[in-house]
């Protein structure tokens, strides 16, 4: 019996081995443990679950290094120069640039990651907000529905504002302002911050455009400590007066509407009402509200600035405000093509009004103390055509312009525009100076009105005359040049012989100082002048400042002795 119940025993052994064997031989999903309820996992799924395990260790080492490099500082700093300029070009800036549309080629996750990269450095370690109280000269930036090149217009405002400068200092513990007291010729200079508060006034509400908004404002706020705020034109229908044929011209109404658009911004800005904060404006601090602009620099969604634009402004700034023979300050040359101009530290005064990146005073806008009707916000522009406007007898009343022999600004904007790319090919060959010059430490006395007028006629008498464009071209190499235009039909084949702009408005041409065009014929040392018959006599008594003269064109004319023709028909 015993035998038997050990036999059994081994026969019930031998039928479990054999089970076993059979359940070892099943696929692997399917086995389970005979007499239990545990099932054996999957390996693949253990597989998945490392590699996951494995992503997640390289994304937060990746964030680590990331975290740690902002930490350290490295978002809040520019490399200099040996001039102790900023390097724009820096490491810095190519990492806090907004991306605000996915390359192409790029993945959506990896151009996901990245904004989240931009946004994290905007959020750690935002520098400190720069003394509102000397902001007095705000930025004004007119846009439309461009969002792309109102974002390169922006970009290289972010690029090139003397607050990186400004930052360096305050992180270095040095009071001393932009350029250091002991290098500017003022004190205003040094205290004041040009180009700040920034005002983006949008005409219509284009979300392409709000967005660009809203990622630079985190921006100049975080990383520079500007404050930039947003009005918004609320675009209407506008009246366009039938032509005189009793037809209505449509090209004029885009025109009509930037007019419009202009004169709101202007007066939000100087009235301070842009600063009101309101359904436009969002900070992610508190911004106290700053003071009324003494002077305002405008710009428009598609013009780049050169470098040192900020500093032009800040240094003819105090000339502006002190001197009423000027009406505004410019940074753009007509005539800037490479090979007309030379010198980069060269300013003229000018009575043709150029705009393309400009300044005005409070007094230009609202009216002076000693010319209280002259105010541009009087009557600004009822027809359109804002800078025409600005360039005839009664608004300009004999005041003159500021601007570099070099331009300062680009304009880079052919397309969708109200002059629907009007003179592009011209505007595309203006050479944007690439030096920086500081200008704060330049002297200025030159410009007063008097002391330039002196200056230019003593250059004027003596440049060698000449009948024709072949002998100014063989003259110029040795001396300054001058050619005389008796009337504008004349005027235009000089300009057509050495490609410069050939147009006038209201009887002054482009560049022109008492009739005077100047350029530098192949970029050399000397000027070719082409200049009214007046110049071979004795001087004007009122040669460089005929400022607050009752003129019309025609009496301009003819006192400059230039008669009038009619245009070429197109």
């Amino acid at each position: 019996m015993k035998k038997m119940e050990n036999s059994i025993t081994l026969q019930q052994r031998r039928g479990i081995a054999e089970q076993s064997i059979v359940i070892d031989a099943q696929p692997i999903r399917s086995r389970k443990k005979i007499g239990s309820q545990h099932y054996v996992h999957n390996p693949s799924g253990i597989i998945i679950f490392r590699i996951i395990v494995i992503a997640i260790i390289i994304i937060c080492l990746i964030w680590g290094y990331l975290l740690i490099q902002i930490t350290m500082g490295g978002l809040n700093s520019s490399t200099y120069n040996d001039n102790g300029n900023t390097n724009l070009a820096s490491p810095m800036m190519m990492l806090a640039r907004p991306q605000l549309k996915r390359p192409v080629g790029k993945s959506r996750i990896g151009w996901a990651i990245q904004q989240k990269i931009n946004h994290l450095q905007l959020q750690i370690r935002p520098v400190p907000l720069l003394d509102v109280t000397q902001m007095h000269s705000p930025l004004l930036i007119i846009t439309y529905k461009r969002a792309d090149y109102l974002d390169r217009t922006l970009w290289k405002v972010f690029e090139n504002h003397q607050a990186h400068v400004l930052q360096r200092q305050s992180n270095s513990g040095d009071a001393s302002s932009i350029r250091g007291s002991e290098d500017s010729n003022n004190k205003h200079e040094a205290r004041r911050i040009v180009g700040a508060p920034i005002i983006l006034s949008q005409d219509g509400t284009n979300k392409e455009v709000k967005d660009v908004i809203e990622t630079y404002r985190q921006l100049f706020e975080m990383k520079l400590g500007i404050p930039l705020y947003r009005i918004e034109h609320p675009r209407s229908a506008v009246v366009n007066e039938p032509n005189e044929w009793g037809e209505i011209d449509e090209w004029k109404t885009s025109y009509i509407q930037l007019a419009a658009h202009y004169e709101y911004a202007l007066e939000q800005t100087f009235s301070g009402s842009a600063y009101n904060d309101g359904m436009f404006s969002k900070h992610n601090r508190r911004i106290p509200k700053p003071p009324l602009p003494q002077r305002v620099i405008i710009l428009e969604e598609d013009i780049e600035i050169a470098d040192d634009f900020f500093s032009l402004m800040n240094a003819t700034a105090d000339l502006l405000d002190a001197d009423d023979t000027l009406l505004a300050v410019s940074a753009f040359n007509d005539n800037g093509k490479e090979q007309l101009t030379a010198n980069p530290k060269r300013l003229v005064r000018s009575d043709f009004f150029p705009g393309l990146g400009w300044m005005i005073s409070r007094n230009v806008w609202d009216g002076s103390t000693s010319h209280p009707n002259s105010g541009l916000k009087k009557n600004w522009a009822p027809g359109g055509f804002w800078d025409d406007w600005l360039r005839e007898p009664e608004q300009r009343r004999g005041r003159q312009i500021i601007r570099p022999e070099v331009s300062r600004t680009f304009h880079f904007g052919n397309v969708d525009g109200a002059s629907e790319g009007q003179n592009s090919n011209i505007l595309n060959q203006i050479e944007l100076e690439e030096n920086n010059i500081h200008w704060e430490v330049q002297d200025m006395s030159h410009l007063k009105v008097s002391s330039f007028a002196d200056k230019y006629w003593n250059l004027l008498s003596k440049a060698k005359l000449v009948d024709s464009v072949h002998e100014a071209k063989y003259h110029i190499a040795h001396n300054d040049v001058k050619i005389i235009y008796s009337d504008f039909e004349k005027f235009r084949s000089l300009a057509l012989e050495f490609d410069i702009m050939s147009d006038e408005k209201a009887g002054v041409p482009r560049t022109g100082y008492e009739g005077i065009v100047e350029i530098r014929y192949g970029r050399g040392k000397y000027f070719i002048f082409l200049a009214p018959p007046y110049i071979t006599g004795e001087r004007p008594h009122n040669f460089g400042n005929k400022a607050w003269r009752r003129y019309t064109k025609e009496s301009m004319m003819l006192e400059l002795g230039i008669k009038d023709s009619p245009p070429p028909a197109w």
